[in-house]
């Protein structure tokens, strides 16, 4: 079986903070952000999102989409509908981009919808490597649509060309030099699924696959998810106390299916600049009685989440072995949330690649516990306040609450504090939707196996 993220995989995907309208000139200066900031903590998976093949109609005088246009009403294609970058924000193509990130020694990774493009159904295109005569209308499915994105029909995986349509596309992107597919409107989809799964197999490139939703993840799917590196556990996540508190929910059912090459993914860290291309419309710039169509949430604004809520936000994420893909803009970020994004006890936490559980719970506090994979008596834990009545809590801390020897160590991440020991039963105050992070050591009854999906290495 083959193991291409036997941790969970860094990087930066472009949707949070360009929506649908990620443009050359934009990409190029987050790439080189993306290499000064966050490369040198480990980070190293740079990601292109929707729309990146899409020819926009722009605002007169900007390169901003209309914003009566959520989707492009045209997608630019090759004779056998493969997708190619768009004219209009990629005049150059992918090829000097695609350079730079390998040069950087970075990876380079592409959003792709499920299916086979209607324009290419509408004008029967053939499919590269199909029997003679199949055409891209010979496969889809027009019964099978995504309701948020009008691009793609899905495939009839029965028909004659189906898998040829998936060979030739991942071998299309194989051939620019990706390193990294993101496959959305695809978890209820199962062979689909595993068409991409046999297409990157036969491609001769080690693709990372990564499967988003068009819905919820179905955990009966768990056997076929499993054949790709990640699986999205959550509708879209915003910068709001509600995205807080869904990821809680789906870390704490899909918790025990994180295992080395496989991750659970609470998508993307909606810290810094986000929706940069769609400011909000002036008076009378739309149609009386429009409302504006958005790729993404909201307009153009600096993350609304509080510093305490981004600390919950990024504990989370490092006790779940959540995948982390930063998704504001990276030229403008600011020095608070880089130092939160590449802490290296917070990286150490989420590398260790274990999926924390709940070990204690007293009313709306809860301590999830995560122990260090191969030091025995080590590991972290995370104190979060859920008080859905945004309410001050505390919590003291003891042995037998935590099962944890007495002379067991705390170290108190965000405070950048030693607590001494549990014997001292230090006492925690947590502010509304606020955490304690914890790194603790001494702990020498303490067992290195967690379950039997996470042997001991």
């Amino acid at each position: 079986m083959r193991i291409l993220c036997p941790i969970p995989p860094l990087g930066w995907n472009s949707f949070d903070s360009f929506g649908g309208y990620l443009h050359e000139q934009a990409a190029f200066a987050q790439l080189e952000a993306f290499a000064e900031k966050l490369a040198p903590a480990g980070y190293d998976t740079f990601v292109v999102d929707i729309g990146w093949y899409g020819e926009y109609a722009f605002k007169p005088g900007t390169n901003y989409p209309s914003p009566t246009t959520k989707h492009a009403l045209d997608i630019h294609l090759d004779p056998h509908g493969l997708p190619l970058p768009s004219t209009c924000y990629f005049p150059n193509g992918f090829g000097g981009l695609i350079a730079r990130t390998h040069q950087l020694g970075l990876k380079f990774g592409v959003h792709l919808m499920r299916g086979i493009p209607r324009k290419a159904v509408q004008l029967r295109l053939p499919i590269k490597g199909a029997p003679a005569g199949v055409t891209a209308a010979d496969i889809a499915d027009p019964t099978s649509t995504c309701p948020w994105c009008h691009y793609n029909y899905g495939v009839n995986m029965d028909k004659p060309g189906a898998q040829e349509w998936h060979d030739s596309l991942v071998a299309h992107l194989a051939a620019w030099g990706v390193d990294f597919i993101k496959a959305d409107d695809i978890t209820g989809y199962p062979l689909e699924i595993e068409a991409f799964v046999k297409a990157i197999a036969k491609c001769g490139r080690p693709i990372v696959l990564s499967l988003s939703h068009g819905g919820e993840a179905d955990p009966a799917l768990l056997p076929v998810y499993r054949q790709s590196d990640l699986v999205r556990i959550t509708k879209d996540i915003w910068d709001d106390p509600e995205s807080i508190e869904r990821s809680f929910n789906a870390w704490e059912h899909w918790a025990p299916h994180a295992r080395p090459g496989f991750w659970p993914d609470l998508d993307m860290i909606p810290f810094g600049d986000l929706q940069t291309m769609s400011p909000e419309p002036a008076p009378g710039e739309l149609p009386e009685g429009k409302n504006p169509s958005l790729c993404g949430k909201g307009f153009k604004r600096t993350c609304q989440l509080t510093p305490d809520q981004r600390r919950t936000f990024m504990t989370q994420r490092a006790l779940a072995a959540s995948p982390l893909f930063v998704g504001g803009d990276l030229t403008t970020m600011a020095v608070e949330d880089l130092r939160l994004l590449t802490d290296p006890r917070l990286l150490a936490c989420n590398q260790n690649g274990i999926a924390g559980t709940v070990r204690y719970m007293r009313g709306d506090v809860q301590v999830w516990h995560v122990p260090h994979r191969s030091k025995l008596g080590h590991g972290w834990l995370g104190v979060f306040n859920r008080n859905p009545a945004r309410r001050e809590e505390s919590l003291v801390l003891t042995a037998d609450r935590l099962n944890l020897p007495a002379h067991t160590r705390l170290h108190n991440i965000w405070a950048g504090s030693d607590l001494g020991t549990l014997a001292a039963r230090p006492h925690l105050m947590l502010p509304p939707l606020g955490c304690v992070f914890l790194e603790y050591a001494g702990a020498r009854h303490e067992s290195a196996v967690v379950s039997p999906e996470h042997p001991t290495d």
